[in-house]
């Protein structure tokens, strides 16, 4: 019984290898005809859905080439060069399409546009001049520049400005046409990209980025499981690489509930609105979890280095929090000029508004002025508060001293106040107190890089004016007590 079997072994195997091949034959030739057919049963995308090259593989899976979806006005929604499915054969051989029929989708250096609802209700759209720029479909002619429709408005103004868009983009995603339109169906499925072009519109914000690479394991009866990295992106954020990877529980609560890990690096702190031309990169790493379309983040920051006016930060790291729209800034340390710094603060994504408290100890002057041999340490207190820009973004404080010396004269104390808003900057009530007596000028002031200063007087113990020196005539006009 054994040896007939192998013996009808030799004819059994060619057969199936043969009608193997015949079948495959039979479905790369029809996978034009099914894939025709599955894109006129389909409701999900609006539209129409065109490919110049498609080939079939007996294990379901179908490679394409040159994807066009285009919305039933002719404009083009989605490009891929080229992909591959995965099908449900059992599907395809009852000719009975679903949502579920597709197992697996990857796309190959697509251009790919989301738009995001403030409840993260997502559509897929044409792409923007900026990412179309980025991609080899460039447009003709270079994209205008954006009006900057900030200028002159106050924060309240920018918040309801941004929260009547937010309603505007609701309105209209509810009241218009999706192109992509799940609304009771399931999906179930893998979606890879691989080095593709990314950019998301949500509420008043605008990401675009590069060499995107996912992987999703989509069960929206269950959850979804995703990984990505990006290369570089702009748009409302600048930075080299975003690193993501998380959940979202479908099953909990009526809200999808979401675990998720993301880690953005070397972030310009310029293109979020902090003033100053703040180019020192930043590098974030946040962990949200909540309601997906209201998350929280608990995370961290980090810069080697911070330059702004007059100080110069190194090593600086703090805790963050995130909750709708407000990054909130605790427990902020940096070293400065040998001392280091404490601080906290708050920043506003829709309006760029943000503040920072800080307070330094032990920095030696003779680090932060090279050359002027001033030695002393300096206490500091720093109040930084902006509307977004340059011109708007203003410092104030305060600094004292311990005994130090300025060349060869020795002091008990300096102190005095501050105030720098673009490159103006004043120094206020400014005491040097040598111990019997006390040098005091109203103010000192450095505009466009020209040394202004008041009167100087010299006061006894008792606070009597001894001499007051008059810098504009260089004259000294003495007082007796």
């Amino acid at each position: 019984m054994k040896e007939k079997i192998i013996r009808n072994l030799k004819y059994i195997i060619p057969i199936l290898i043969l009608t193997a091949f015949v079948l495959l034959e039979i479905y790369s030739r029809s996978a034009a005809m099914l894939f025709n057919h599955a894109m006129q049963e389909q409701t999900m995308l609006r539209g129409t859905i065109s490919v110049e090259k498609l080939a079939a593989h007996l294990s379901g899976h179908v490679f394409f080439e040159n994807l066009e979806w285009k919305d039933p006005e002719g404009n083009k929604i989605l490009s891929i060069p080229d992909g591959s499915f995965r099908v449900n054969l059992l599907d395809v051989v009852t000719q009975r399409f679903s949502s579920t029929t597709i197992k697996e989708l990857t796309l190959n250096r697509a251009a790919i546009s989301v738009r995001l609802t403030e409840d993260m209700k997502w559509d897929i759209i044409a792409p923007t001049e900026e990412l179309l720029a980025k991609s080899e479909e460039k447009p003709k002619e270079k994209p205008k520049a954006k009006k900057n429709d900030r200028a002159g408005k106050s924060e309240e103004e920018l918040l309801a400005a941004g929260e009547k868009k937010r309603q505007e983009q609701r309105q209209e995603l509810e009241q218009g046409w999706h192109n992509f339109n799940r609304e009771g169906k399931k999906l179930a499925m893998n979606l890879v990209l691989n080095s593709c072009r990314v950019e998301v519109l949500y509420r008043n914000r605008h990401y675009l980025m590069e060499s995107v690479n996912l992987k999703t394991d989509i069960d929206t009866d269950r959850s979804l499981y995703v990984r990505a990295d990006t290369g570089p992106f702009d748009g409302t954020m600048i930075g080299n690489g975003i690193t993501f990877s998380g959940s979202i529980d479908f099953k909990k609560q009526a809200v999808p509930i979401c675990d998720f890990a993301v880690f953005v690096d070397s972030v310009d702190p310029s293109s979020l609105g902090f003033g100053m031309d703040i180019h020192d990169k930043m590098t974030l790493s946040v962990h949200f979890t909540g309601e997906f379309s209201h998350p929280v983040g608990q995370g961290t920051i980090h810069m080697d280095r911070l330059r702004i006016p007059s100080l110069d930060f190194s090593n600086v790291d703090g805790t963050l929090r995130y909750e709708d729209a407000m990054v909130q800034f605790d427990d902020v340390t940096a070293a400065v000029y040998e001392g280091t710094l404490k601080a906290k603060g708050w920043y506003n994504i829709d309006s760029r508004y943000y503040h920072i408290d800080g307070y330094g100890e032990n920095l030696k002057a003779r680090r932060a002025l090279p050359g002027q041999k001033l030695h002393c340490k300096v206490k500091l207190e720093i109040h930084v508060h902006s509307q977004g820009s340059v011109q708007t973004t203003s410092y104030e404080g305060s600094f004292s001293s311990g005994e130090g010396r300025f060349k060869k004269i020795h002091f008990h104390e300096l102190r005095g106040r501050f105030h720098d808003v673009g490159r103006d900057l004043d120094f206020y009530d400014v005491v040097i107190d040598f111990g019997g007596v006390k040098a005091v000028t109203d103010i000192l002031s450095v505009h466009s890089g020209k040394l202004t200063l008041a009167p100087i007087s010299v006061l006894n113990n008792e606070g009597q004016v001894i001499v007051t020196y008059y810098p504009d005539s260089n004259e000294l006009e003495e007082k007796v007590p």
